[in-house]
């Protein structure tokens, strides 16, 4: 019996249980494509997009059938099976340590670059042209891997490859049944096939090298291509044949929904849209900015704006876990994708990634591809702007916001250079990926209005405000007092909200102060009925999306927090102490205090310390100016508004921006290659020839970016030995994984506390401690 060509290994331990035929697999793909080209109108990029979309998915892994990518699945399947058996025999190991010596040998040519040597023949037969056989093949040869890399292999090189793997090995070979996919290429594409009449093209490769010649139409024709092919090959490879990837509630369902979500979190018997949430869900086919202060209802108003795809994108990685929790109350949870972090608990060799390139999908790759189905996804901004560094693979993540509404939250907490880069990407997006944007924020300084504003000269893109009249209301006061940084202080304040039944929010700027707070308190309250919690970024997933639960509660009587509450989380306290920071992130903290109206005044301490920390010393400084000025104060909404614009008419926060700005608009142009002038988003994009990375990972791109805070993804090591040991999924590790600073990862790093195995990364246990009441908590480690 002839053996079936196959595409995918079976990988028990990332939930794939079944081998895959090239036919099989391909089905898959094309069954994707059937699923989104329903609701998408493609015409947009091109008249014939949708019909050459169907060719590449149908043609992309023609390359497997070889020899030798054959020979590495047999094995892999061979191996699979023996790294997934209970216990493994000193002959399981011995066999297994042969079969991955036997794997390493095959020195094979990657599928994707020989897919080329079947085109001719199929564009011929369907008379694709000269112009759209480039784009074609273009897409179909780089799918996997980079340019750059390619340019070192021969063309002769490819030649005997496509000779000797396929011509020899697979066509004049009896051992393979390669008519089941002449027979489904024969009904997809409606061409007779037979790969044994002089079937195949030598001489291809120069596709790979010649250019598209500086031309925007071709470059971005190749992009969309490209990334609808890694889309729909990735969300096929899941093997995931149901899903939903538009959003499925109508308008009125919508608010319904959200109705009922309403009236459960204020007890409301009778609920009514704002004017903002109704001009929302009047306005959603075009752009609109939304400065509305804390506790607006601005979250709500957005829920309002639909589209047939949601992209939801937030500062941080702690505001998309939070608003991950309330999306999931609403749409459910299969409606809502979370990308979890920056750079992935799954990390792989780059040799093991080549080696297995195609024959199955890691556990990253199915988790991304999982998430990127669903049509509300949630992200950071970085992990969706970090695409206009054209890294390898940023194709897909163009195509996943293809048609989609895109709302980013609070866009006065970036930094001025990834809110340059933000503002390229909708000069790109909105004019070549059909999307629209809503820009939401409880405040916005000048300095970054004017570049909104100046998208309407630059490129023709106008933000209508859906809150323009905004009439902030004198009322949800807070006694704003400044405290001195003392232990004894704080205690006292603590002390007497206790006394007087009052729950009190605690919020310092880096992790390591709050874990020390929480240990003092405990210490203080010891043997006594007193409930105290602590929530930072570094607990595991699970524990987080408790503890997110809790505090909405207000389970207990003390929290202690960072900067992860200032956004996302609905949370109403009497009493807050909080660090000295910059005035906006004050509001922020402000407005979870007496946020529902329930007292005559809440009551905010700040205190007064010096010491250097996350922020900026000249911007905390300018914020303790002016709340000194207002001490003893009862502010209204009204008032913390009028204090904030004070705050940014000051000459110090003005010079701030201005220089932060300007430094931003030099390094972005050094970065792409560009003259002085006016950023754009076209020229970024469109600078170089789209196959060029210019840079080899993602992780490389944040690098360009030194403000962003990259957060890295670890699994504790006794938590990967008992979930490998109980073979568990991908979901299971994403919940015990923990994220941890680029700081704290270099420290466990440096001590050697880091291992990669099984593609993750795992933090050894002696290094560290974690409990679900303090989270992740470093040892003391030798200097």
């Amino acid at each position: 019996m002839k053996k079936k060509l196959l595409a995918k290994s079976h990988k028990i331990a990332n939930g794939i249980h079944k081998e895959q035929s090239v036919v099989e697999h391909t089905g898959d793909v094309v069954n994707v494509l059937d699923k989104i080209a329903a609701k998408i109108d493609f015409r947009g990029i091109d008249e014939r997009f949708e019909k050459h979309l169907k060719v590449i998915a149908v043609l992309h892994d023609l390359g497997k059938i070889n020899k030798k990518f054959q020979d590495k699945i047999d094995i892999a399947n061979r191996m699979d099976i023996l790294e997934n058996k209970e216990r493994l025999s000193e002959k399981d190991k011995e066999n297994l340590k042969e079969l991955r010596k036997e794997k390493e040998k095959i020195n094979d040519e990657r599928h994707n670059l020989l897919s080329g040597a079947f085109l001719k023949y199929i564009f011929d037969k369907l008379d694709i042209d000269g112009a759209d056989r480039l784009i074609l093949s273009k897409a179909i040869m780089l799918h996997h891997g980079s340019y750059e890399k390619y340019l070192e292999i021969s063309s002769s090189q490819v030649e005997k490859a496509v000779f000797r793997d396929i011509e020899e090995g697979i066509f004049e070979s009896d051992a393979y049944d390669y008519k089941e996919v002449e027979d489904y290429l024969k009904n997809e594409l409606e061409i007779e096939i037979d790969f044994k009449d002089e079937f195949l093209d030598y001489e291809y490769m120069s596709n790979l090298n010649e250019d598209f010649r500086g031309e925007k139409k071709r470059q971005f024709r190749y992009m969309v291509y490209k990334g609808f092919l890694n889309l729909l090959d990735h969300l096929g490879s899941t093997q995931i044949r149901e899903f939903s990837y538009f959003n499925p509630y109508d308008k009125d369902t919508m608010d319904t929904e959200l109705i009922n979500n309403i009236k459960e979190k204020t007890g409301l018997e009778k609920v009514k849209f704002k004017p903002m949430q109704k001009f929302m869900g009047e306005n959603i086919d075009h752009h609109v900015l939304t400065v509305a202060f804390t506790g607006s209802g601005k979250t709500a108003a957005d829920y309002r704006w639909l589209g047939k795809r949601k992209v939801f994108l937030v500062p941080n990685k702690i505001s998309a876990e939070s608003f991950y929790q309330d999306a999931e109350q609403i749409l459910g949870e299969e409606n809502v994708g979370l990308l979890h972090g920056d750079i992935s608990l799954y990390v792989e060799d780059e040799n093991i990634k080549e080696n297995n390139e195609g024959i199955s999908l890691s556990l990253r790759d199915i988790s991304l591809a999982r998430n990127f189905a669903k049509p509300y996804l949630i992200a950071t901004v970085d992990q969706i702007m970090l695409s206009m560094f054209k890294y390898p693979g940023y194709e897909k993540t163009f195509a996943s916001v293809y048609d989609s509404h895109i709302t980013i939250d609070e866009v006065h907490l970036l930094e001025p250079k990834m809110f340059l880069i933000m503002i390229c990407f909708v000069e790109f997006a909105s004019k070549y990926l059909n999307a629209k944007f809503h820009l939401m924020t409880a405040t916005l300084p000048d300095a970054y209005k004017e570049k909104i504003e100046g998208l309407k000269n630059s490129c023709g893109i106008e933000f209508i405000e859906s809150n323009k009249d905004e009439v902030v209301e004198e009322n949800k006061k807070v006694q704003l007092n400044i405290v001195n940084e003392s232990n004894r202080d704080l205690f006292k304040i603590v002390d007497q909200a206790l006394e007087d039944n009052k729950k009190v929010l605690i919020v310092k700027n880096t992790v390591k102060e709050s874990i020390k707070i929480f240990n003092l308190l405990e210490e203080k309250y010891e043997n006594k009925e007193i409930e105290i919690n602590l929530l930072h970024s570094r607990f595991k997933f699970e524990d987080k999306k408790e503890k997110f639960k809790d505090i909405l509660k207000q389970r207990g009587h003390i929290w202690v927090s960072t900067q992860s509450v200032e956004i996302a989380l609905d949370l109403d306290f009497p009493v807050l102490i909080s660090d000295n920071a910059p005035l906006d992130a004050i509001i922020q903290r402000m407005g979870r205090c007496n946020r529902h109206d329930r007292h005559e005044f809440g009551l905010v301490y700040i205190i007064d310390n010096k010491e250097k920390d996350v922020y900026d010393d000249k911007l905390k400084k300018q914020a303790m100016k002016l709340l000194k000025k207002s001490n003893g104060e009862n502010l209204s909404m009204k008032d913390r508004k009028e204090l904030l614009e004070d705050y940014y008419e000051s000459d110090t926060v003005k010079k701030y921006y201005k220089e932060k700005f300007l430094n931003a608009e030099d390094e972005i142009r050094s970065i792409f290659g560009l003259r002085a002038g006016e950023l754009d988003g076209e020229k970024i994009v469109f600078n170089y020839e789209p196959y060029l990375n210019l840079v080899d990972n993602k992780k490389e791109a944040g690098r360009l970016f030194r403000d962003i805070e990259l957060n890295v993804k670890v699994i504790l090591e006794s938590d990967f030995e008992r979930l490998r040991d109980g073979r568990s999924a991908f979901k299971e590790y994403q919940k015990k994984s923990v994220p941890v600073s680029k700081g704290v990862y270099f420290e466990l790093n440096k001590h050697g506390g880091l291992k990669i195995e099984g593609g993750k990364l795992i933090v050894k246990d002696k290094l560290v401690s974690y409990d679900n009441k303090r989270g992740l908590v470093v040892n003391k480690l030798p200097k």
